[in-house]
Formats: C-alpha cells, sequence, structure tokens
C-alpha cells in the first residue's frame, strides 16, 4: 500500500494544511515540516498517474552551472544519462517526493519552501536539499502539504524513518540500505543516500559573486 500523506502527518498528531500547488504562497508563518507529493488528496494515492520525467530546460541549467557533472563515474552530456539513473530511485507506487522542515525563526515554512520554489539545480542555494524535485517535468502537478511543529528536524526524520518503514513493510531495523527506502528526493537525514552524481553543485559561484556575477 502506498504511503498517504494523511497517514504520515496523523502518525505523529500533525494538524496539516490544506493542498497547495507548486509555486502557491504558503499560509505558513511559521516553523514545522512539509511534504512534496504528487497527490492533491492526502487521503488518496496519486490519483493522477502522474509520471517521472525530466525536465529538458532544467537539465540544460543544470550542466551549465555543474559543467563538470558526473553520474556513475561517466561525464554527463544527455539528459537520458539523468533520466536513467534518477529512474531508479522513483517509486511508481508512492506519491510522497520529500520531506522538509524548517526550523530557523527567520526562515518560516513559507519562506524555505518559497526558497525551493526559486532554487536552480546546480547552483548551492538556497535550497540545494531535495534537488531532484527540480529536475522533474511533472512540477507544476505538485502539490505541498505542510503543518507546525514545535521540533522540526526531530519530527521530519521520524517521519521518513516512518515513511521508510510503511513503503517498505519492514522495520527500518530490518533494512540493509535503508537511504534506498527514502522519498525520491530525501537524499539525507542524519544518513546520506547512496548515489553515483558527482559534482552535481557549481564550484565558482561563490567567485562569480564577488566578480559582481
Amino acid at each position: 500500500m502506498p504511503v498517504l500523506v494523511d497517514t504520515l502527518f496523523k502518525e505523529f498528531n500533525l494538524e496539516y494544511s490544506k493542498p497547495y500547488k507548486w509555486n502557491e504562497k504558503l499560509d505558513a508563518d511559521f516553523n514545522g515540516v512539509y511534504i512534496i507529493s504528487t497527490s492533491n488528496n492526502p487521503k488518496l494515492p496519486n490519483q493522477s498517474n502522474i509520471g517521472f520525467n525530466i525536465c529538458n530546460r532544467a537539465f540544460e541549467t543544470w550542466l551549465i552551472e555543474a559543467p563538470d557533472l558526473e553520474i556513475e563515474g561517466q561525464k554527463v552530456t544527455d539528459i537520458v544519462q539523468v533520466k536513467e539513473y534518477l529512474t531508479k530511485f522513483w517509486n511508481v507506487n508512492e506519491n510522497i517526493l520529500y520531506i522538509g522542515e524548517s526550523t530557523s525563526k527567520t526562515n518560516p515554512i513559507k519562506k524555505r519552501v518559497n526558497q525551493f520554489y526559486i532554487h536552480k539545480v546546480g547552483q548551492k542555494g538556497p535550497h540545494t536539499g531535495g534537488y531532484w524535485i527540480k529536475l522533474l517535468a511533472c512540477l507544476e502537478d505538485l502539490h505541498i502539504f505542510f503543518a507546525k511543529s514545535s521540533n522540526p528536524r526531530e519530527t521530519e526524520f521520524k517521519m521518513i524513518m516512518k515513511y521508510v518503514e510503511l513503503s517498505s513493510g519492514k522495520s527500518f531495523f530490518d533494512l540493509e540500505n535503508l537511504s534506498n527506502y527514502f522519498p525520491f528526493a530525501n537524499s539525507k537525514v542524519d544518513i546520506l543516500k547512496s548515489n553515483s552524481i558527482k559534482n552535481h553543485i557549481n564550484k565558482n559561484t561563490r567567485a562569480k559573486k564577488k566578480n559582481g556575477g
């Protein structure tokens, strides 16, 4: 059974928001956790059958920002390399693509998610975490749910671990490669997701800024 947004929030007694479409301004001037999903209904899976595909424009931007990009030891020159590699992490049965959090008092959920909206793949900020999301061709079909939390980082960790258990059908103690069961775009939560992508960020970003670029 797919992991439902409603199930995951209720597991931790969190009152969550209505679905917000990608790029929609969030009414969340507080810290907490958020979920990015292919479903606009928290109690249903991916009812629109949104599939995996890479956005050509995002890929081209990535190559410009990170010209030394490598996947599985090979220099990336073609979008097919990205598609074939990332599809290994795409779970067709799941609708939850990313679980995130906002902890800083000066960076509430609405600001943190907006940083996700404006982030460009390959740049060092403002939201490198979950950048695989920004490569997807289905961005405009994604939805965001959020909830207030007194300890967002701990809650995020627990939510990802619960997702792993529900998605795999096993206790995370029984899984050898735990990170393989993370939501699609979660690359770490104290534990790094094992992947073969290297040099994915522009090494010259700071230098460009210093030179007025």
